[in-house]
């Protein structure tokens, strides 16, 4: 009965975190190409003077174990079917709402008049773009995209998850790797 209590509980519990997701998906790719042709990658991320290679190398990591998973296999470049590199980008935002309220006579709140209320809201909004080339055209045959509000976590453990998650979400929609029987 525990058992069954604790699974429900952690059940409910995945439930609710995926559904305050605020990351936004998006993917494009070449549909020209036969990607159940592609077996082998090699990641060609350059870090840039300046870049956070701390949050670079948890995103390669998450890239190379999802794509393992996926049934891909990491080599070096001259032997990769594939290439993929990602970039990230963080930018200041405003928003502002407008809300109108009824004022009027209590319990009913009729007969009143309404009233204008606009807030105004700075946030970060941090962009993970991931890009599979074909390696020996250089050209982009898939894109993934995820856009968030830039949340603050607390530990490097926190921040590898929450990595994670947001690299197996944009590679959620590039094809598994089907094995040969």
């Amino acid at each position: 009965m525990k058992h069954t209590i604790k699974h429900l509980f952690l059940s409910i519990l995945a439930l609710f975190i995926s559904a305050c997701s605020t990351v936004t998906i998006t993917t494009d790719y070449d549909d020209s190409i036969d990607i159940s042709a592609l077996n082998n990658f090699a990641l060609i991320h350059q870090d840039i003077n300046g870049s956070d290679t701390l949050t670079n190398d948890r995103i390669s990591h998450a890239l190379e174990q999802t794509l393992n998973e996926k049934g891909y296999h990491k080599v070096d470049l001259e032997r990769a079917d594939f290439l993929v590199t990602f970039h990230t980008s963080v930018e200041s935002k405003t928003r502002i709402d407008t809300d109108y309220q009824n004022i009027g006579r209590y319990p009913y709140r009729y007969g009143g008049t309404m009233v204008q209320t606009t807030s105004t809201y700075n946030y970060k909004e941090a962009r993970l773009v991931v890009d599979f080339l074909k390696s020996d055209e250089n050209k982009i045959i898939w894109r993934g995209t995820a856009v968030d509000y830039l949340k603050k976590q607390k530990t490097p453990q926190e921040r590898e998850e929450y990595i994670h998650s947001v690299v197996l979400e944009i590679l959620e929609t590039f094809a598994h790797k089907k094995e040969a029987l």
